[in-house]
């Protein structure tokens, strides 16, 4: 079944191309916010030049690091799975010959891989051509950041296929969809870099998924993190990965007992 799933996942890049019009003005919007917030950056610096371990130059490249992984991690109001519940779309899913939770992670690991290299790339060589933020040229610092984008891509779709499968049991979900982002986005430190917090904040906000959505990965590219606390962020990665499939897993069996097509 793996050719099928990796087919599937080809499919949904391809369909992404289609979207051009979609994905340039998408494009402009992300580094119009991203400029934003990096004068936002920058108006802090002037008023607090002294960010422990963190130069302005780290920050700058950090929003932009955040921007770039937005709609490869964590799109804005992805309601697929949702509308197909509501519409009875999803009875024609099911009734394909594979498993269910793995099909839509293959469809939704094919769009973040669209998302990467025609939105994530753009978004940040536009930083660099704007705020001059470079890259890291250390061979480290991109080993770390590719093992830890995979995990994180498919943190974030686990954590959206969840907040789409409730569409189940509630009739408006959409209420959800943008609560379930705010909170990603927040944790995630889009808003806000995590290294900003207060300390009580990043204790917790570590421990939480969306670390390992977009934070942890930046970080390690940054080369914020020690050998040590690579692997173990690498490590707490993966336990949430594994904790949030086998729940999304839990919850599709429940939810699919509620299924009735034509009245069968």
């Amino acid at each position: 079944m793996f050719p099928f799933y990796v087919e599937v996942a080809l499919t949904a890049f391809r369909r992404q191309l289609i979207y051009r019009w979609a994905n340039i003005s998408g494009l402009v919007t992300n580094i119009f916010f991203c400029t934003l917030f990096s004068y936002i950056i920058l108006a802090l610096y002037h008023a607090r030049p002294a960010v422990p371990g963190y130069s302005v130059q780290d920050s700058l490249r950090y929003t932009w690091l955040l921007q770039s992984f937005l709609m490869v991690i964590s799109p804005f109001g992805w309601m697929d799975l949702m509308m197909t519940i509501r519409t009875g779309e999803v009875v024609s899913d099911l009734s394909k010959p594979c498993d269910f939770c793995w099909y839509w992670f293959s469809r939704e690991v094919g769009r973040s891989l669209f998302f990467l290299l025609f939105r994530g790339l753009p978004i940040y060589v536009a930083g660099m051509v704007l705020f001059h933020i470079g890259v890291p040229i250390s061979w480290t610092n991109w080993g770390t950041l590719l093992l830890m984008l995979p995990p994180a891509i498919l943190l974030g779709v686990a954590y959206r296929f969840l907040y789409n499968i409730f569409a189940f049991w509630i009739l408006e979900g959409r209420a959800m969809v943008t609560m379930s982002v705010v909170i990603s986005q927040f944790f995630t430190g889009s808003y806000v870099p995590v290294y900003f917090f207060p300390g009580w904040l990043r204790s917790f906000t570590v421990w939480l998924p969306f670390n390992g959505f977009m934070n942890a990965p930046a970080l390690a590219f940054l080369g914020k993190m020690t050998l040590t606390d690579f692997w173990f962020e690498f490590v707490r990665q993966l336990g949430w990965l594994l904790v949030l499939i086998l729940i999304a897993r839990a919850v599709t069996t429940i939810a699919t007992r509620r299924v009735v097509s034509q009245g069968g």
